[in-house]
């Protein structure tokens, strides 16, 4: 390698170093020597991914003025050695950098998808800093298509993110474009508010060319506030500033600013002096679109001033230079001006088709325009409608971790959503079509300027409400994922409290187990009968709770089969006495059966004793010794009230209100330490509603409890 490549390459590594991407601003001669340094890397290590990685990053951003394509080249092939290498920081950067890059090329489908998923990574990455960047090149993109309260969104994120970072100087650039959006939606006085703080931050930080540009920025909502005076002020500050850099380009924009000002203010040989030497400065830097506008300019100033000869020669040099350069919507201004020109001279019928040509060339931009933002939403909402169905599909995938009743439950859920997406598809789709018969109609009616207007005003009014209407959609869908996520956890929190109430029945049986394995040949037989005893009632809860747990698990998947068909009341409580007359005895409790028989009622005969057992279950856990347990049925309306009574500890009012809630699942210890999980009520509670009917608890502490419920008498149907 040559001294001279050897020294590039080291200059290369240092620049890069201090400034990892595009953070510095360089003369023309200096970008094209640094330039060259970045192609003499490539060749000098062809081997070295990291700084090929680097050199082609940088030549990608530093081409994106001169030669947005080559510059999207290099970059392509960024990406393509970074993703390759695995550097997700820099993958997001390069990918941003594409985004930026296709919008300089008017792409706005291909920016938008770029800079999002740049800015996702950043997100996931938790570089805030970039993420913020992003956010404001997401702004700029909507901005330059005309999207200005989508750019305002995008740009309040930045700026809040940049705050959060303490990131002064950047939140002056975000403050700057703010107010550029408000004074293109002529809200002069926000917009004034805007650029004067970000002009205050530049002062602060001595940012010369920043406040360069805020004091161009400021003139130019003055001269629209119709403050010329101040705007002058304004503009020749920021020439003064102009004028001790290299580059001449801004300091003649601001010079051809001046003499526009003159001109709205009627000093028009001051007008005409300032822009003849702007004239000279875009001929000096070649400038072409600038020098168009500038004949332009200076033709209408002399045909105010009555010098109709050279305003005839401007504007003819000025619409020569747009047919070289083909800027049309700047023609259309030069015809304008073209017709009243023809008008004073008195050639009428020229100034007449020069009219035409200014309303045909003006209807066919408005149309075009119309078409290109009418695309751009469709292409948004289509876009962010994958991006809802992606986020939609990773969210079921965690989801479906849990368990399969869990992945039933939400893949319903996704169901519902993707036939709300479609409606919602369906719906922009016919929004769009009613909007390009209305382009088509603005076609047809080019002469009817004034209606075309008010149909536009009416198609943006109409995607705004579109625009409402996701927003809306997204809100239920954030709403249902909270409620699904509610759910999840009281599931998790359930079976904590289930999986406890096991581990009790089954630590005794293990040690019951364990007893009999090591001591059955030393235990008597009395002891022996002990065991046996409490092994069956380990055994006995065991089974209970499992046999609660099915049942609710059932009712809750919807798998439970609810047979409904009319039987004898009293032979259900008969069994369920039968069932539970040993355990009353043993601890004491007399039960009173006061259900006459032949007294029928309709419903799940299964279901109803589950019930019964239930509630007698509990009626005798928290009775004392000589209590008696009662129960009852009397015939209503159209229904059975069936009762069961206590005489037992009661239950105070505070804890009532925990019994049927699966958060809370409440239990307390029997009068004999009995223990339970509390779902038996809560299964009580299910199966009542499935057949039907109301549960009803009255119970006063010390005083005893009475449950009550209710089942229809005879077939509902009938």
């Amino acid at each position: 390698m040559s001294l001279r490549g050897v020294l590039v390459a080291v200059t290369f590594c240092v620049l890069v170093s201090l400034f990892p991407v595009h953070g510095w601003c360089l003369s023309a001669s200096d970008q094209n020597f640094y330039l060259d340094s970045l192609k003499n890397v490539l060749e000098s290590h062809p081997d070295d991914d990291i700084k090929k990685l680097d050199a082609l990053t940088e030549l990608g951003w530093e081409t994106r003025r001169q030669s947005p394509s080559r510059a999207l080249e290099y970059t392509k092939q960024a990406l393509s050695l970074a993703e390759e290498l695995g550097c997700d920081e820099r993958v997001a950067r390069i990918l941003a950098n594409m985004g930026h890059i296709y919008w300089r090329l008017g792409d706005f489908g291909m920016s938008y998808d770029f800079l999002f998923e740049g800015m996702h990574m950043f997100e996931n990455l938790g570089d805030r800093e970039q993420y913020a960047r992003t956010l404001n090149h997401m702004g700029i993109l909507f901005h330059a298509r005309g999207h200005f309260d989508t750019a305002l969104e995008y740009y309040f994120m930045s700026l809040d993110e940049y705050g959060e970072l303490d990131l002064v100087a950047e939140t002056a650039k975000v403050l700057n474009n703010i107010g550029l959006v408000y004074q293109q939606q002529k809200d002069l006085e926000n917009a004034e508010e805007y650029h004067m703080r970000s002009l205050a931050i530049k002062h602060e930080y001595d940012n010369q060319r920043g406040k360069a540009y805020s004091y161009s920025n400021l003139g130019s909502v003055s001269r629209e506030k119709g403050n010329y005076e101040q705007a002058l002020a304004y503009n020749e500050a920021a020439l003064e500033i102009w004028e001790k850099f290299p580059d001449k380009r801004e300091a003649a924009y601001t010079r051809r600013n001046i003499g526009n000002i003159y001109h709205s203010m009627g000093r028009l040989e001051a007008a005409a002096e300032e822009l003849e030497q702007t004239r000279d400065a875009y001929i000096e830097v070649d400038d072409k679109k600038g020098l168009a506008q500038v004949y332009n300019e200076l033709g209408k100033v002399y045909l105010d001033m009555g010098d109709l000869e050279r305003s005839r020669l401007n504007l003819e040099e000025a619409l020569a230079l747009t047919e070289i350069i083909e800027i049309t919507p700047f023609t259309v201004e030069i015809f304008h001006s073209m017709s009243r020109l023809m008008y004073k001279l008195g050639s009428f019928r020229q100034a007449y088709e020069l009219q035409e040509r200014y309303v045909a060339i003006k209807d066919s931009i408005d149309s075009e325009e119309s078409r290109r933002r009418s695309s751009e939403m469709r292409q948004l909402y289509e876009r962010r409608s994958r991006e809802l169905d992606i986020e939609l599909l990773r969210r079921a995938n965690q989801v479906s971790e849990l368990n399969l009743e869990k992945q039933k439950i939400y893949r319903n859920f996704l169901l519902v959503l993707i036939i709300l997406i479609a409606i919602m598809l369906l719906v922009i789709y016919y929004r769009f079509r009613e909007v390009r018969q209305t382009n088509r109609l603005l076609e047809i009616q080019k002469d009817e300027i004034s209606k075309s207007n008010a149909r536009l005003q009416e198609l943006n009014q109409r995607l705004t409400e579109q625009k409402q209407k996701v927003e809306q959609i997204n809100l239920k869908l954030k709403k249902s994922e909270k409620e699904l996520i509610a759910a999840n956890l009281t599931k998790d929190k359930f079976f904590s409290i289930i999986s406890h109430d096991l581990r009790n029945p089954f630590a005794s049986i293990v040690s019951f187990s364990r007893i009999l394995k090591r001591d059955i040949s030393n235990l008597s037989s009395q002891e022996l009968v002990e065991l046996a005893e409490e092994l069956d009632k380990s055994v006995i809860k065991i089974n209970n709770l499992l046999e609660n747990l099915l049942q609710w698990s059932r009712t809750q998947t919807g798998k439970i089969t609810f047979n409904p068909a009319r039987f004898m009341l009293s032979e259900v409580v008969a069994d369920s006495l039968k069932l539970f007359s040993s355990n009353a005895r043993e601890k004491g409790v007399e039960l009173i059966d006061r259900t006459r028989n032949g007294l029928y009622v309709y419903g799940d005969a299964n279901m109803t004793r589950t019930i019964i057992r239930n509630l007698l279950s509990n009626a005798i856990k928290y009775s004392e010794r000589g209590d008696m347990v009662v129960i009852s049925a009397e015939k209503l309306d159209k229904m059975v009230r069936v009762s069961i009574a206590d005489e037992g500890v009661g239950i105070s009012k505070e804890n009532q209100k925990k019994l049927f809630s699966i958060d809370s699942l409440y239990s307390t210890f029997g009068t004999n330490d009995e223990k339970g999980s509390g779902l038996g009520l809560l299964l009580c509670s299910e199966f009542v509603r499935i057949q039907g009917g109301d549960l009803e608890l009255k119970s006063k502490e010390g005083e005893g409890t009475v449950i009550s419920f209710t089942i229809p008498a005879g077939d509902p149907g009938k």
